[in-house]
């Protein structure tokens, strides 16, 4: 005869206690905790990964655009939309170029102004040469590449741009003229007592890689 409120499964068969369960509720809460904060770690991490590959790739780009254009530089004289001589035939300084027609509050400052050859165009399908002014110039913190469509008659509204570096600081610009760094340089049309620079050296701070410098030869280095 069974005991009145025996449990008729046997004492092996009891459910868990209160404490059993908070403490596995503890548990499994933990573990959740530590899962969350694994992912939101690896999340961050693929973020700023994503972020510093995209700048390399910027400053890459960066560097092989100044070595393709200095690379290719050559001093001939170019005209404004209205018919006028360009006061540089190549000029540099990071304070801004004086007469630069970018150098102005609204449009930035022109740090560099050059004319290269080289420029495709092919089938000569567009009545152009193959040469292009080039002009680099600080916007806002920003390193902007602008191409004229044609180194004569060509105009700022006319150009296409492109950020080449975004959220710069510390912008320096230097020319290796002879054995010795300069800040700036200015060569005018016939001008021929101021020698081209045989180096450009170009340096800033980034946000995420702080300080870089490019070094690139201009063509008086290779003659």
């Amino acid at each position: 005869m069974s005991a009145v409120g025996a449990n008729p499964h046997g004492p092996d068969e009891a459910g868990f206690s209160l404490t059993e369960v908070l403490v596995s509720v503890f548990i499994f809460a933990v573990i959740g905790v530590i899962s969350v904060g694994l992912m939101s770690t690896s999340l961050n991490a693929r973020e700023q990964n994503s972020g510093v590959l995209e700048q390399t790739g910027r400053i890459d780009m960066t560097r092989t655009l100044l070595r393709e254009d200095l690379g290719q530089l050559v001093l001939r004289p170019v005209r404004t939309a209205d018919g006028r001589s360009e006061a540089f035939v190549f000029a540099g300084d990071a304070d801004g170029i004086h007469g630069a027609a970018a150098t102005q509050a609204s449009a930035g400052i022109t740090l560099l102004t050059l004319t290269r050859r080289g420029r495709a165009n092919p089938g000569l399908l567009r009545p152009r040469s193959s040469l292009a002014r080039i002009d680099y110039v600080l916007r806002d913190g920003d390193l902007v590449r602008r191409v004229l469509p044609y180194p004569d008659g060509g105009s700022a509204e006319a150009a296409s741009e492109s950020v080449l570096m975004a959220g710069l600081d510390a912008v320096e610009l230097d020319f290796l003229v002879g054995a010795a760094w300069t800040p700036r340089i200015g060569l005018r049309p016939g001008q021929t007592e101021i020698a081209l620079p045989r180096a450009v050296r170009l340096r800033y701070v980034t946000p995420r890689l702080g300080a870089m410098e490019h070094v690139v030869l201009t063509t008086e280095a290779g003659g």
